[in-house]
């Protein structure tokens, strides 16, 4: 079954552009265009898409708002920021509102694919670029549940996968890079949903990367 995509921008060679590259690939379908948050929203219970690109800067309604509402009514929808160098102002707040990763717009074509894949299955996206703005700009983000005590009750493995969660790593990147298979690192990751009382990739990210877990 095809991965079903919605592209959110107001530039329309921008979602012209992207919805071209990515019926390229056999997977992947692109349901719907809409030109800003208001026009998603109208647009997403009938495209019922797997996964969103949205940008950020849009008229009537930008894409930190729009992702906020999508999780809330649509929950089981993954949404990814398409964002320029400069958006990172917005970062928290969107990963705050339930986006599972940043990726900047001059992504290749490749990686944008890979992208949209591995959040499909499950897994956050950010690329370096964008984690090392996330850690320069954070300022008072406190999950809930970010207390040192929760953090010690973490063995060193899983403090290794939590590392890696913050620094954008997919679970097949961590796999690799710690020698595990990837329903290992799926297991690490549930037990830290657990252990740190959160309940999605995004928030586990933000924790990652606020108790300097990197």
């Amino acid at each position: 079954m095809k991965i079903k995509v919605m592209i959110t921008d107001d530039q329309r060679l921008m979602r012209e552009g992207l919805k071209t590259i990515l019926e390229l690939e056999q997977d992947l379908t692109v349901v719907q265009l809409a030109e800003n948050g208001r026009d998603a929203l109208d647009k997403i219970a009938e495209a019922q898409p797997d996964v969103v690109l949205m940008d950020i800067r849009m008229p009537l309604m930008d894409g930190v708002e729009c992702t906020g509402i999508i999780k809330k009514q649509y929950p089981n929808i993954k949404v990814i920021i398409l964002t320029t160098f400069d958006d990172d102002e917005f970062i928290i707040e969107a990963l705050k509102n339930g986006a599972v990763g940043y990726i900047l717009k001059d992504l290749s074509s490749e990686k944008l694919v890979g992208a949209i894949r591995d959040v499909h299955k499950g897994n956050s996206i950010m690329q370096p670029e964008i984690a090392a703005k996330v850690i320069s700009h954070i300022t008072g983000y406190n999950p809930a549940a970010s207390e040192t005590k929760l953090i010690e009750e973490l063995t060193s493995r899983e403090k290794d996968v939590l590392q890696l969660v913050g620094k954008g790593l997919s679970n097949i990147e961590i796999s690799k890079t710690l020698y595990i298979s990837e329903g290992t690192v799926k297991n690490y990751i549930s037990n830290l949903y657990a252990k740190l009382e959160v309940n999605d990739r995004s928030k586990l990210t933000l924790y990652a990367i606020e108790n300097k877990s990197m």
